[in-house]
């Protein structure tokens, strides 16, 4: 983990079950003001065809990684951001998409 990374503080039990593999997924309160969160969002459109057909753009989110640290044990979870989803069931809050884990390293 480096400086820039971005991290959210987790609950032993919520990051065992990162840790796991048992969860993919992190809900967070939709807040740009957070520097965090409006980090996450950033991103950019690329086509995915020279031929410019309809429809053919694909975003891409500019952060690669997110960490969470274990508020308990000071340990910290490096993955792959794999982008945020939104639903109508949860106004207010998105959810960060988690790839692999790349990194588990101490504070």
């Amino acid at each position: 983990m480096n400086e820039t990374d971005i991290v959210f503080k987790s609950e032993d039990s919520m990051w065992q079950m990162l840790a796991s593999g048992e969860k993919t997924w992190d809900a967070r309160r939709w807040d740009i003001e957070d520097e965090r969160i409006y980090r996450l969002c950033r991103g950019h459109w690329v086509r995915k065809y020279k031929d410019r057909t309809q429809n053919d753009k694909e975003w891409f989110f500019s952060e690669r990684h997110v960490c969470f640290l274990n508020k308990a044990t000071g340990e910290i979870l490096k993955f792959r951001f794999e982008g945020l989803n939104f639903t109508d069931f949860a106004p207010g809050w998105c959810f960060l998409k988690l790839g692999g884990i790349v990194e588990r390293t101490h504070a």
